[in-house]
């Protein structure tokens, strides 16, 4: 596996950039600079979606490359002429009746009801969809998945409306941290600095009373029973030898790659793991006890 330079294949489209590549149509995304941190979006974009592509799940096809020199991630264009995508921001804005709601609100009641409310799609399939990017953004560590970055693919001719491919995972996987800072973390024997980037932060976008939701509190709480149900489905398809066989195997440092695997290993451990080993406890003294009742009355029936 090697880096492609994608310079001599570019169409410039003001400021994002389209290329050709064995005719297919892919958008490049660049790192970018904010307050002074330097985010490595292309690597945490390409490593994001390699692994939840490993997995099975739905996600766009990206290549790590060059652009003039510099690491890019080129992201295969899914939508064309026919199937056209719209965000989940633009159906939340058709619904919104609150006053002040948008379609960028990010209140978990306000995305609650809109998947209820709308009628383009299959509304327990949209349900099922939400719940389980939020399991993988947990694994994943996503800090930015908004109403703006997931959504349909509509084919207006046909009528068909289709849940679009997971995309946009450049703020998964700790992007603004260096390869310095890495290094010391796998070095950290009592993993102090690991242990606050799964309990601590980073949070998801999505919010509860205008707190950003804590991942490892709120699926580990397990008192939403469609997330429970999200994170049955989801363990079952996590595979930890499967995603570090897939790190490996990826052009990118050994550092990252040691960084990522024991990461992405403490989140599944603290996060997903230990919530559905707690609902399968609950789930087994629910069961038990029902037998015990059932027994008790059986036992009744007889006295009388």
């Amino acid at each position: 596996m090697k880096l492609i330079n994608f310079y001599i294949l570019m169409v410039q489209i003001g400021r994002k950039i389209a290329i050709t590549y064995n005719d297919e149509t892919y958008m490049l995304k660049f790192n970018t600079e904010k307050k002074g941190v330097y985010y490595n979006a292309s690597i945490s974009e390409y490593v994001s979606c390699k692994i939840l592509k490993e997995l099975g799940f739905n996600v766009q096809d990206v290549i790590l490359g060059t652009y003039n020199g510099e690491k890019v991630v080129a992201c295969k264009i899914f939508s064309d002429n026919d199937n056209v995508l719209n965000d989940f921001a633009s159906i939340k804005n058709s619904y919104s009746y609150k006053p002040g709601s948008n379609g960028y609100g990010i209140e978990l009641n306000e995305v609650l009801e809109t998947i209820e409310d709308q009628n383009i799609i299959d509304k327990n399939k949209l349900l099922e969809h939400f719940w389980e990017m939020f399991i993988l953004d947990s694994l994943l560590a996503n800090f930015d998945r908004h109403n703006g970055n997931w959504g349909f693919l509509i084919n207006q001719k046909e009528g068909i409306v289709k849940i679009a491919p997971i995309f946009d995972c450049a703020s998964c996987l700790y992007p603004a941290l260096s390869e310095e800072k890495m290094q010391e973390f796998i070095e950290d024997k009592e993993e102090k600095e690991i242990k606050e980037r799964v309990f601590i932060f980073p949070n998801s976008a999505i919010k509860i009373d205008n707190l950003k939701i804590n991942y490892q509190l709120y699926i580990n709480s397990l008192e939403n029973k469609d997330l429970n149900n999200a994170l049955i489905s989801i363990f079952n398809k996590i595979d930890i030898n499967k995603i570090n066989n897939c790190i490996d195997n990826l052009v990118i440092s050994n550092i990252r790659k040691n960084f990522y695997k024991k990461m992405i290993n403490a989140r599944y451990t603290y996060i997903i793991k230990s919530a559905y080993q707690k609902l399968e406890y609950l789930n087994e003294i629910s069961k038990n006890n029902k037998i015990e009742e059932n027994t008790q009355s059986d036992d009744d029936e007889l006295e009388l």
